[in-house]
C-alpha cells in the first residue's frame, strides 16, 4: 500500500512497511556525509536517521535534511516515552530512546526459548526483523513473536496456545502437527489435499480435520484451502473413512 511521506521540501509516494533509511536519503537527493535527515517528532525531541537503519512508514511522517552538528547524538532520550504495540499490548515501561536493535526489542518477550519478531503491518504483509537491525520504532508500530523450533520453522500449535498469530507473508518455514506429527511446510496457504499427502494418505480413504483453540474442529475437504496464518489452528486429526449403507461415515 502506498502513503505520502511529507520529505525535507516535498511529499513523496512510497510503500508503506519496513524501509532502510538509505532509501529515503535517495528519494531526498541527500548525501550522508554532507547532510543528515531527521524524524520530526512533533514537541518532541527530533531523531536522526541513519543510512542503515530502518523505520516501519505509516503514512505522514515528517522527514527534514540538517546539516550534521546537531549536538544530541545518533539516539538521544526523548521527552515523551514511545508506547508502540508489542504482541497487542502497548510496550510497557515506554521506550526513553527511539532506537534500538531487533534483539533488544526481542527481549520484551521471555516465554520462549526462540522466538521470531516481525512488524505487524496494516494492509499488507508482516515483515521480519532480524535481530541485528536497528529499529527507529514510533509510537504507531506494532510488532508481534512467534515460538520457532530448532530449525527456525514457526511452532504452529505453540502460536495457537499462547495466543500468538503466525505471519502473513511468503519464504517462512511453518511446522505443522498432523495425528501427533510435526511436518515442516514452505506454503502459507494449502489445499486439504496436499495436507494430507504429508502423512501419505488420500481423500479416498480418510478424512481430515482442523484442531482450533478451545477444542473446536473443523471438516478439511479435499479442495479446500487452509490458511496457516489464520490464528488459533492448532493441529490436523485424520480419520478412515468406513462405508455403511453406501455413505461415508467416521
Amino acid at each position: 500500500m502506498d502513503i505520502i511521506l511529507v520529505l525535507c521540501a516535498g511529499k513523496v509516494s512510497i510503500a508503506s512497511g519496513l524501509t532502510q533509511v538509505k532509501q529515503l536519503y535517495k528519494l531526498a537527493k541527500v548525501l550522508p556525509d554532507k547532510q543528515c535527515l531527521y524524524l520530526d517528532r512533533e514537541r518532541d525531541i527530533d531523531i536522526p536517521l541513519l543510512p542503515d537503519e530502518f523505520i516501519i512508514l505509516h503514512g505522514g511522517e515528517k522527514i527534514f535534511s540538517e546539516n550534521p552538528g546537531l549536538d544530541i547524538g545518533n539516539n538521544p532520550a526523548v521527552r515523551r516515552p514511545i508506547y508502540p504495540i508489542f504482541n497487542d499490548r502497548k510496550i510497557s515501561p515506554g521506550l526513553e530512546c527511539a532506537k534500538l536493535s531487533g534483539a533488544e526489542l526481542q527481549q520484551h518477550d521471555t516465554n520462549f526459548p526462540s522466538i521470531r519478531l516481525f512488524a505487524d503491518i496494516e494492509g499488507g504483509l508482516d515483515q521480519l526483523i532480524s535481530p541485528e537491525m536497528t529499529l527507529v520504532v514510533q509510537d504507531n508500530d506494532s510488532y508481534f513473536t512467534v515460538p520457532i523450533d530448532q530449525e527456525g520453522s514457526i511452532e504452529l500449535e505453540e502460536c495457537a496456545k499462547h495466543g500468538r498469530r503466525p505471519p502473513k507473508g511468503d519464504g517462512y518455514f511453518y511446522r505443522i502437527k498432523i495425528d501427533g506429527e510435526k511436518y515442516k511446510v514452505t506454503e502459507m496457504k494449502m489445499v486439504g489435499e496436499d495436507i494430507l499427502r504429508l502423512v501419505g494418505k488420500t481423500y479416498d480413504e480418510w478424512t481430515m480435520n482442523q484442531k482450533l483453540k478451545g477444542g473446536r474442529r473443523v471438516s478439511v475437504e479435499k479442495d479446500q484451502l487452509v490458511d496457516l496464518s489464520v490464528p488459533g489452528v492448532e493441529r490436523f486429526e485424520t480419520a478412515k473413512r468406513q462405508a455403511q449403507q453406501g455413505i461415508d461415515h467416521w
